[in-house]
């Protein structure tokens, strides 16, 4: 995979590079609208003999006529695409800044098939079914409820030999893999290093930075603004992911910070759909339905499958419906189309297995990338943990936490104990420097991936040097829920450094836009996020 994307773009000449370098602007492949280059980087800031490596870099150029700068964004994932992003998130980000900045992304080490390193691949199609088979790594866990179920639990430790054991082999196989001399270097400290070098090569030497950080990108922004807080021009984090949290504790423990708020996300998702009625929202099955009815009618659906458990289908329905909390202005059409069809698939499902093993299969396709960057930036694995504790955590999740979501597996952050390698530079703090400008924290009441809290920790933690808005809506991160008063917010931040007097005990609170519907004729600040939503106007 990585020697086909090498020879197609010409990387032999990647290793005669001695310094870091970015390439002339030209129409990006399929996107002619963005502008692409190549940056050359080393591997290893600290070690030359380590080797070069390269990224491919996207620029959006400002809409408005007056330029006033560059933003550089990272989209989060870690893994995802800063291609891939602006193809995506262009006009909300250009409508979020008023279109005075160019943006530049790119994607990170890891990610894609024009950066090198390049995709992680530790298993190739055929390996991965024979690999895998019969474990929960294709079926995922099986529960329902809040994981109190005897046969549910017993299954599932039952597993606890085979994932210790498989997890350990498959470590091994990374390290024989195509990424087998590259797997140390993906790490987030690496990704900072590249974007101060690609700063200085955009905007000039020792410029003032100007990022955007979202999901998983917000660790990158805390560590850049730490690291070096002398290049910090203005720094957005938004959808914060608790960086203190990610440096300093055993992976396994931070799946639960991330689903903690995600059951009032689904609460809001089916509140709105109940208020739009059956001729606004398939799952509303009839007229007078409430929010808990429409949880109710999808949890029939999760116990059909769970009556297959050999098979992924209830992996897939219930990642089918947590992956559609993330956008609320799909959820009309997750709601009408792409949960009734996941349903109708299980409800004509059979015992027949071959086709859901088959399923699965193209998730082999999927790079391993989520998992190398967040367990090369982990602390190095505690000794004493066993595959048992981490099962219990995730059952402990399960019951305390989010019933629905909780014991989603495989999860990147579980990994990390058996990953093979840690990256050569871990930042692990502090976290509390002084920064040549404040930085911005943004966070949403109702997001499903990163609470509120964490981006209140991180205030705290960052102290007067950093300004915390609560973006009062839903969704993962601010920038798909439209809000004049973030807008402003964010603009005069960009324009002159003013950050809003909210900080981590008294944030800035800012409404969603009025006009903002979730479904036809339901407005997004009208939907209660928990308690039954019982009586409709």
């Amino acid at each position: 995979m990585k020697a086909v994307g090498l020879a197609a773009l010409g990387l032999a000449t990647r290793l005669a590079v001695t310094r870091a370098q970015l390439t002339a602007w030209s129409p990006c492949p399929d996107h002619s609208d963005l502008s692409c280059a190549y940056f050359h980087i080393p591997l290893d800031y600290h070690n030359a003999s380590a080797g070069n490596g390269q990224l491919l870099v996207v620029k959006a150029n400002a809409t408005s006529s007056e330029k006033k700068g560059t933003i550089f964004l990272n989209p989060g994932g870690p893994g995802v695409s800063g291609l891939q992003s602006l193809v995506d998130d262009t006009s909300a980000l250009m409508n979020r800044t008023g279109g005075a900045y160019d943006f530049v992304s790119w994607d990170p080490r890891g990610v894609g098939p024009y950066t090198y390193p390049g995709n992680v691949y530790c298993l190739s199609d055929d390996e991965f079914q024979t690999f895998w088979n019969g474990t929960i790594e294709v079926t995922g866990i099986n529960w329902l409820g809040n994981f109190t179920n005897q046969t549910d639990l017993s299954n599932l430790f039952a597993q606890a030999p085979t994932i210790d054991a498989k997890y350990r082999e498959f470590g091994e196989k990374c390290l024989q893999g195509p990424n087998a001399t590259t797997l140390q270097y993906i790490g987030t400290a690496a990704t900072v290093r590249d974007l101060v070098g690609l700063a200085d090569a955009i905007e000039g030497p020792d410029s003032p930075i100007f990022y955007w950080g979202l999901s998983y990108g917000t660790v990158v922004g805390a560590w850049f603004a730490n690291m070096f807080p002398e290049r910090v021009g203005r720094v957005i984090l938004d959808g914060v992911l608790d960086a203190t949290r990610v440096a300093t504790s055993q992976s396994y423990k931070l799946w639960r910070d991330q689903v903690s708020s995600v059951e009032d996300v689904y609460s809001g998702f089916a509140n709105a759909c109940a208020m739009a009625g059956p001729a606004g929202c398939k799952l509303a099955q009839f007229e007078e339905a409430s929010g808990a009815d429409v949880i109710d009618y999808i949890s029939q659906a999760f116990e059909a499958a769970h009556a297959h458990p050999v098979s992924n289908d209830l992996l897939l329905l219930r990642a089918t419906v947590f992956g559609g909390m993330y956008q609320p202005q799909m959820w009309e059409q997750l709601a009408n189309t792409v949960i009734p069809n996941a349903i109708a698939s299980v409800l004509g499902n059979t015992s027949d297995t071959s086709s859901s093993t088959k399923k699965r299969a193209t998730f082999s396709q999927n790079s391993y990338t989520e998992p190398a960057v967040v367990c090369a930036d982990s602390v190095d694995a505690d000794p004493s943990l066993t595959i048992n504790d981490i099962f219990d955590e995730v059952v402990n999740v399960t019951r305390t936490v989010s019933p629905s979501f909780g014991a989603f597996w495989p999860i990147p952050w579980h990994r990390c104990s058996y990953w093979p390698v840690r990256a050569p530079e871990r930042y692990q703090g502090p976290f509390n420097g002084t920064y040549a400008n404040k930085v911005l924290v943004i966070g949403n009441s109702y997001d499903g991936a990163t609470p509120f809290f964490e981006a209140q920790h991180m205030a705290e933690v960052m102290g007067d040097q950093a300004g915390l808005v609560r973006q009062d809506g839903y969704g993962h991160t601010s920038i798909y829920q439209p809000s004049e008063c973030v807008t402003n917010i964010v603009i005069a931040y960009l324009e002159n450094g003013t950050l809003p007097a909210g900080n981590a005990s008294s944030p800035t609170v800012c409404a969603i836009d009025d006009s903002v519907e979730l479904f036809p004729g339901v407005k997004s600040v009208d939907v209660p996020a928990n308690g039954t939503l019982t009586d409709r106007e």
